[in-house]
């Protein structure tokens, strides 16, 4: 999965959290061309500026909008789910199935449906789907837009209920999702709640930033900063209090000033990985609006972001993780391959651009942590060395794994910018730890070691002499997917005995061997019924950057069962090849007891030749 990829799947609206114009209450925000099916009384308010824009301190905005919980008042929705709709049947028709299934029930929800100017007969789906449903349904009617942006802030203008969803019109909910998050919102009192999200289709999700379930999550101390569309559930006081809307002149990327506005003054955020809330759909032809965007739409996008998180980061570790993330992700795609495509002028236009925000807000060390071939692209940016991005790109598309020079524990990609004296650029930049992850081969094999102990070897062959120099740590994890009601995946980390030796194709065979008590200690408490997967952990030297890899799936070289004793207990563990090809483990209890009588019981043969005799 590539950067362009993952950035354009990650959301499909934004907008910079700048105040919106005044308008009267109900106000279209575009030219109103349709009609409203439904209620549309109870407007919200015109929004207010938002407080202390621009003094980065989005906490005194926070502390201006009291939490409220419990049960919405008379007439009042729970929940206002907005639905932006631009071309997007027959996904819409799932979208909206999806709602009806709810278990929250309509009568505590609004849904506020904009079409844009669809020419797909969307609009008249929304029509047919209101009049099956008098009192639930908004629908709006206005011309394009050229982007999500006007239709969410019409959206917003109709919403009445304490809270308030986005649901892209490509997407659908689970049947409890909207349940689940606004009683998390009620019961924690939290201001956003936001949900496990699942790709279909090929369709990229941020999946770090639901790894735990937690009621304290910032930008500052979690992987929000990766999970910044605005598919959540907002608390709509805080919405109107700071004046949030779409900034109406992003054709793309416009939900994420929008969200990020909205999490640095909310304070702590539910995380919620215990059922999949939102699905995220990639349409069979990309016709999602991010799949659309060029690079300069979301260049000015990924400007205005930049400029807002330097003014209302509330602490060093979240202006760290929101810079990096667009670095890494926005910037380092836009000087992607695409760029080689433009004509020269757009080339330097957006190259130096590009170099103006790395300048502005990325640090050497910030730069450090991002992936060394984007880190180079964009410190040649920062440069201005128009033509060396270019060859850059080019070096990149020539080879898939680029070639690397190990240096003792160190790794460097080597570049065609490596030693050059003329550009300047510190060796330090080109330290990877890439390397770690050129494991080709990666198998297992079960067995019982001397002390008749189970125990998994793996085997893995890497092209680059002295591997192991780049490595710091090896371990195994066995894990497997939580189900409802539990914290999310359920992990047992092995330690490995690791060995390298030099393979005769001057590469290097690495062999860990891993004990599974650990795993068999689970089983005895009850706690590892089921198939577990393996992967592999990898740790690179400070070095190189000291990230963790995560390598899977680990091949099984071939199933097997076998009997093993922990103390007085005595388990069955069997190695199986799961749906993908990939090692699955399954341990269980067994009765002492039931086995011998097993081992003694007489088989069909003997028993017939003793009734026989």
């Amino acid at each position: 999965m590539n950067a362009r990829t993952k950035v354009a799947e990650e959301g499909a609206t934004a907008a910079e959290g700048r105040p919106a114009p005044e308008r009267a209450p109900g106000a279209a925000s575009g030219p109103a061309v349709g009609r409203a099916v439904g209620p549309a009384a109870g407007s919200a308010p015109a929004p207010t500026a938002l407080p202390n824009a621009g003094t980065g301190a989005a906490a005194g905005a926070a502390a201006l909008v009291p939490a409220q919980a419990g049960p919405a008042g008379p007439g009042q929705p729970d929940v206002t789910v907005i639905v932006a709709v631009y071309n997007t049947m027959p996904y819409l028709s799932t979208c909206l199935e999806s709602l009806l299934a709810q278990t929250l029930g309509t009568a505590r929800m609004q849904i506020v449906t904009v079409d844009d100017g669809s020419t797909d007969g969307s609009g008249e789906a929304l029509d047919a789907f209101a009049a099956e449903h008098p009192g639930l349904v908004d629908v709006v009617h206005q011309a394009n837009s050229g982007g999500p942006a006007a239709p969410s802030n019409r959206g917003l203008e109709l919403a009445r209920g304490r809270y308030v969803f986005f649901l892209g019109a490509d997407d659908h909910l689970g049947p409890e999702a909207l349940e689940r998050l606004v009683a998390a919102a009620d019961t924690h009192g939290t201001d956003v709640v936001v949900g496990r999200m699942v790709g279909l289709n090929g369709r990229w999700v941020p999946k770090a930033a639901f790894q735990r379930q937690r009621h304290d999550a910032t930008l500052g101390n979690s992987p929000l900063a990766w999970a910044l569309s605005n598919t959540k559930l907002f608390r709509r006081a805080l919405i109107e209090r700071l004046g949030l809307r779409y900034d109406e002149d992003l054709p793309v990327l416009s939900d994420q000033p929008f969200t990020l506005a909205a999490l640095f003054a909310a304070g702590p955020v539910s995380i919620l990985n215990d059922y999949d809330y939102y699905y995220a759909v990639r349409r069979y032809n990309a016709g999602n609006i991010t799949y659309r965007g060029g690079p300069e739409p979301r260049l000015l996008g990924t400007e205005r972001i930049m400029a807002l998180t330097g003014r209302l980061a509330d602490s060093p570790e979240a202006l760290e993780r929101v810079h990096r993330r667009h670095l890494e992700g926005e910037l380092a795609d836009i000087l992607g391959p695409a760029l080689l495509e433009l004509d020269r002028e757009a080339q330097e236009r957006i190259v130096s651009r590009v170099g103006v925000l790395v300048a502005a807000h990325a640090s050497d060390d910030l730069l450090l942590r991002v992936p060394v071939a984007a880190r180079i692209r964009l410190l040649l940016a920062r440069a201005g060395e128009v033509d060396a991005v270019l060859a850059a790109l080019r070096f990149e598309q020539a080879d898939r794994r680029p070639p690397l020079l190990v240096r003792g524990e160190r790794a460097l990609l080597d570049h065609p910018a490596l030693g050059d004296a003329r550009l300047g650029i510190d060796e330090r930049f080109f330290e990877t730890d890439d390397s770690l992850t050129r494991l080709d081969g990666l198998t297992a094999e079960l067995a019982l070691d001397a002390r008749r102990r189970p125990c998994l070897t793996l085997t893995a062959h890497s092209p680059l002499p002295g591997y192991g120099g780049p490595v710091a740590r090896v371990w195994v994890e066995t894990f497997r997917s939580g189900g409802a009601g539990t914290a999310g995946e359920q992990f047992v980390a092995h330690q490995a005995l690791v060995s390298y030796a030099a393979a005769p194709d001057g590469g290097t065979v690495l062999t860990a061997r891993v004990p599974l008590g650990l795993l068999l200690r689970q089983a005895h408490l009850g706690a590892a019924s089921g198939p577990w997967s393996v992967r592999l952990r990898l740790h690179g030297r400070a070095s190189t950057g000291g990230r963790t890899h995560e390598i899977q799936p680990v091949r099984c070289a071939k199933p097997v069962k076998l009997r093993a004793w922990r103390g007085p207990h005595l388990f069955r563990v069997s190695a199986n090849v799961g749906a993908e090809g990939e090692l699955q483990l399954s341990v269980g209890a067994l009765s002492l007891v039931r086995s011998l009588k097993r081992r003694l019981r007489p088989t069909p043969r003997a028993a017939q030749e003793g009734t026989t005799a």
